[in-house]
C-alpha cells in the first residue's frame, strides 16, 4: 500500500477553524444514501464461497419444490377414499423410503410405508402418521406387510406436501442484493445454483492520521497513544462486506494529508480516516479535502458520541471522517460505515432496524444531541431486557467492546427508570 504510504514530519496546525451545523443522524443517512451507490463490479463464486456476499444476479427455481408429492410424515401412504369409516383396516403393499420410490400403484384397500421425504405412490392421496396405526397381523419384524388399523377416519390430502406447493418452477428463490446467510444457500443449492454472482467486495482504504499515534507494538510516551482504531476499523469493514487496506499511520502536516487522500481516493471505493476532523488546531482532513476540491456534505452530526463526523465526496468518491475517539470512531463505523458499505455493494437493506425493548434499569436525561450507548442482553422482572454498559468516556472502548447492540435515545430525553421502553438498533443478518 505504497501510495498511502507517509513519513513522518512536524505537526502543522490549520489556519482557521469553523463550526458547521449539527445533522440529525438520520438526515446524515439519508445524505449518504443521496451520494454512495453500487460500484458496479461482480464475481462468480462457488456456493461454498458465497457466506456474507451480496447477491447480484437474482436467482430463480429450476424445478418444483417437491418435484413430487412427497410425505410431511413417517406412516403409511393410503388412499383417503378407503379410509372414511371408524378405525378403517388396511394391508401393506410395500414400502417407500426416501430416494427409493414405490414403483406400483396403491391398489383399494391397501397402504404403502412412507417416510419423511420419501414420495407418496400413484393412488395415495394421503398418509397417516405411524403413531396413528396399529398392527393387528402379521410379520411384526415388517412394518410394510401385515393388516394394519388407523385410528380414525382420513382426510384427503393429509400430511403431503403437493408438487410444487413450495415453490413453482420459475419462481424467484433469492433476490439480487441480498446478504447470503446458511438458509439463502440452502435454498440456492435446493435449486442448482453451485456458482453464484455476488457483488465484488468494496475496496476501502483506512487511514489513521495523528503524529501522537504510535505502533500496537510501542509503549505509549506522555501524549501518545497505541493505534487501536486502526485495528477496529478494519475489522468492521471486513466483517461489513469490505476488503480493507490499512496505511501507515499519517501525521499532522496538511501536504502529507493531501497526497495521502488523493491516492486513496483514486485507487478505492471508499476511503475512511480517523482522526482530524474535529475542531482543534491540528484537525486537518476537512482543509485538506477542500483543498483537493471535494465536495463536503455534511460535518457535524447531533450525535453522543461521535458528533465531528465528516462525510464528502472526492472525484465520486465518498470519504467517511470519522474522530479519534476510539468509542467515537467505532460508533461511527457502525451507523454510517456499515451503511456506506452496504449501498456499494447494492444491499437491499442499507439501514438499522430499530424495535423497543424495556431498559433493565435506570438512565439519565439526554442532552441536545441523540445518544447512543452500548447495551447487553438481560432479564428484567421476568421479561427480555437491554442493560446498558457503563463507560468511562468516548475513549472507553474496552467497556463499549461488552456491548451487544445499540440503544438510541432522542435528544432532550427524560430520565428513565428500569422497565421503561427504549429503541434498540440492531443490524440483522442474513438468515
Amino acid at each position: 500500500m505504497s501510495a498511502l504510504t507517509a513519513a513522518p514530519q512536524r505537526p502543522q496546525p490549520k489556519a482557521t477553524r469553523g463550526l458547521p451545523p449539527l445533522v440529525p443522524i438520520t438526515d446524515a443517512l439519508t445524505i449518504i444514501a443521496a451520494h454512495v451507490g453500487p460500484h458496479g463490479r461482480t464475481e462468480r463464486v462457488q456456493l461454498a464461497e458465497g457466506a456474507g456476499r451480496i447477491l447480484a444476479t437474482s436467482a430463480y427455481a429450476d424445478l418444483d419444490q417437491p418435484a413430487f408429492e412427497r410425505s410431511m410424515m413417517d406412516g403409511i401412504a393410503v388412499r383417503s377414499q378407503d379410509c372414511q369409516s371408524d378405525k378403517p383396516t388396511l394391508v401393506g403393499a410395500g414400502a417407500s423410503p426416501a430416494g427409493t420410490p414405490y414403483t406400483g400403484e396403491v391398489a383399494p384397500g391397501t397402504f404403502v410405508r412412507v417416510m419423511t421425504g420419501g414420495v407418496v405412490p400413484p393412488g395415495a392421496d394421503s398418509v397417516v402418521p405411524v403413531e396413528r396405526i396399529r398392527r393387528i397381523d402379521g410379520d411384526p419384524a415388517d412394518p410394510a406387510s401385515g393388516t394394519w388399523q388407523l385410528e380414525s377416519a382420513v382426510r384427503p390430502g393429509q400430511h403431503v406436501a403437493n408438487t410444487g406447493s413450495e415453490v413453482a418452477s420459475g419462481d424467484l428463490v433469492v433476490a439480487a442484493g441480498q446478504r447470503l446467510g446458511g438458509a439463502r444457500l440452502g435454498a440456492l443449492a435446493s435449486f442448482g445454483h453451485a456458482e453464484l454472482e455476488v457483488a465484488a467486495k468494496p475496496r476501502i482504504a483506512i487511514i489513521p492520521t495523528g503524529t501522537e499515534i504510535v505502533d500496537v507494538r510501542q509503549v505509549p510516551q506522555l501524549g501518545q497513544v497505541r493505534n487501536s482504531n486502526a485495528y477496529a476499523l478494519a475489522a468492521l469493514f471486513n466483517r461489513f462486506g469490505g476488503e480493507c487496506d490499512v496505511a501507515p499511520v499519517v501525521v499532522d502536516e496538511a501536504g502529507v494529508l493531501t497526497g495521502v487522500l488523493r491516492d486513496a481516493a483514486d485507487k478505492y471505493d471508499l476511503v475512511v480516516t480517523c482522526g482530524g476532523v474535529s475542531m482543534g488546531d491540528y484537525d486537518l482532513v476537512v482543509g485538506a479535502l477542500a483543498g483537493l476540491g471535494a465536495e463536503k456534505h455534511f460535518h457535524r452530526v447531533k450525535m453522543k458520541p461521535g458528533k465531528p463526523v465528516l462525510f464528502a465526496t472526492l472525484n465520486g468518491t465518498p470519504i467517511l471522517g470519522l474522530p479519534g475517539n476510539p468509542v467515537s470512531s467505532t460508533i461511527g463505523a457502525l451507523v454510517f460505515g456499515r451503511t456506506a458499505t452496504a449501498l456499494l455493494m447494492g444491499a437491499q437493506r442499507t439501514g438499522w432496524v430499530g424495535l423497543q425493548a424495556p431498559v433493565a434499569g435506570p438512565m439519565s436525561k439526554t442532552g441536545p444531541r441523540e445518544e447512543l450507548r452500548p447495551g447487553v442482553w438481560a432479564a428484567y422482572q421476568g421479561r427480555a431486557a437491554v442493560a446498558p454498559v457503563a463507560m468511562a468516556g468516548s475513549a472507553d472502548l474496552a467497556h463499549f467492546a461488552g456491548g451487544d447492540v445499540l440503544i438510541h435515545r432522542p435528544a432532550h430525553a427524560d430520565a428513565i427508570d428500569g422497565g421503561d421502553t427504549v429503541e434498540l438498533w440492531l443490524w440483522p443478518e442474513a438468515p
